[in-house]
């Protein structure tokens, strides 16, 4: 396969991987036609395009690969094209660097260089991407739950709180529709704050709790969601409502979530 043709291809892969850390659904395409405001079409290696509060981004990217560093000429025909087609964020990707008159036209005409070094590794990405996907931090708001996370170096482990359900004794990985009776529960189980932390669980945290509850319930553990009435005395006890990953899928998450023993 040509080398250029790679280089697209891989940073293709590394922009889709990057952009969809939560599953957005962002397209990056890969050999695209861009028409400017004079309907002429024009060829870039590497597109993509986002809304983020109300605004169109849009990156073009142009790669390198010809056993030599990108001149001026290369960096002035990129822009060039992409003159008339709108605001344009403008990146190009070189294996071998650029000369320099084509980092002086690049910064006078902002367009962005980077090297293939500058492209983090597969690894790196696939582990941004569990980090991203499974471990939300302190900002993160509840769709619908809160819960009680595990905390290893000021960072969450990916492990759930668990507590004997009262009557029971079955251990539950806990559930609350609100902060404010997760903070509580918190308290009266007398946790350590360095060891645990109260998070919210949007959609794509609350997937990944789904996936261990059905490990959880083969090994006899299980899920309840821990409730007071608004307005409710603090010093009564939640009410316990135990909650099967079945029931939880079938009446909270949207979407299809892998298990463990169908291998899917």
């Amino acid at each position: 396969m040509n080398s250029g043709i790679e280089l697209e291809k891989h940073v293709q892969q590394v922009y889709s991987a990057l952009l969809n850390m939560k599953d957005e659904g962002i397209i990056v395409g890969q050999d695209v036609q861009i028409v400017d405001k004079f309907g002429r079409s024009h060829q870039v290696d590497v597109y993509y395009q986002f809304e983020k509060a109300g605004i169109t981004h849009k990156v073009a990217i142009e790669c390198k690969d010809h056993g030599r560093p990108v001149d001026n000429g290369q960096v002035a025909k990129f822009f060039g094209k992409l003159t008339n087609a709108g605001n344009i964020q403008k990146v190009m990707i070189s294996r071998l660097g650029y000369q320099k008159l084509a980092k002086e036209i690049a910064e006078d005409n902002d367009v962005l260089l980077l090297s293939v070094d500058d492209l983090p590794k597969l690894n790196e990405l696939l582990a941004a991407r569990l980090k991203t996907v499974a471990l939300p931090d302190e900002t993160t708001i509840g769709e619908p739950f809160w819960t009680i996370m595990e905390k290893r170096d000021g960072s969450v482990s990916g492990s759930f709180f668990a507590y004997p359900h009262p009557t029971t004794k079955r251990p539950e990985m806990l559930l609350f529709y609100s902060k404010e009776h997760a903070q509580r529960a918190f308290i009266e189980a007398q946790l350590d704050s360095d060891r645990w932390c109260v998070r919210g669980m949007p959609q794509y945290v609350f997937r990944a709790f789904l996936i261990q509850l059905e490990w959880a319930e083969m090994k006899g553990y299980g899920a309840a969601v821990l409730f007071a009435p608004p307005g409710a005395l603090k010093d009564k006890p939640f009410i316990t409502l135990p909650a099967s990953r079945k029931d939880l899928i079938a009446e909270y998450y949207k979407g299809e979530i892998p298990s463990i023993t169908k291998g899917v």
